[in-house]
């Protein structure tokens, strides 16, 4: 089974995310910020990031570039799960190295398929 780790310091959201996995056999794990998310990062291999964009004490987009500059993450899919999906935001969280921005609120009925999308993406 692919292993994802949702990035997310709302706590709603975070368990929201996580219970929508886990009903279609998913165990995610979680990280309420970036340096959690980095100490998971470290110790297991990661196959799919859901990382939030504003997070307490490192941003998302310091979290993506601290995981593309170490070799051991640097090619983890990771989707921004945000609230700023506007055009320009999304640009620059593509840029940055993201494969796909999806909208906050999430939309329950699109969100798991959409990650099995990304994680389809990443054992092939």
């Amino acid at each position: 089974m692919p292993e994802i780790l949702i990035v997310e310091d709302n706590l709603l959201n975070l368990t929201v995310e996580a219970d929508l996995l886990k009903s279609f056999g998913y165990e995610p794990k979680k990280a309420k910020n970036g340096f959690g998310a980095l100490e998971i990062l470290n110790k297991m291999k990661i196959d799919l990031v859901l990382l939030d964009m504003e997070l307490p004490k490192m941003h998302g987009l310091e979290l993506l570039q601290r995981m593309r500059h170490n070799p051991e993450t640097r090619n983890i899919k990771v989707v921004a799960v945000t609230g700023h999906s506007d055009p320009e935001s999304r640009e620059k969280f593509l840029e940055a190295g993201c494969c796909a921005v999806l909208a906050k609120p999430i939309n329950f009925g699109d969100f798991v398929s959409q990650v099995e999308k990304f994680l389809t993406t990443v054992e092939s």
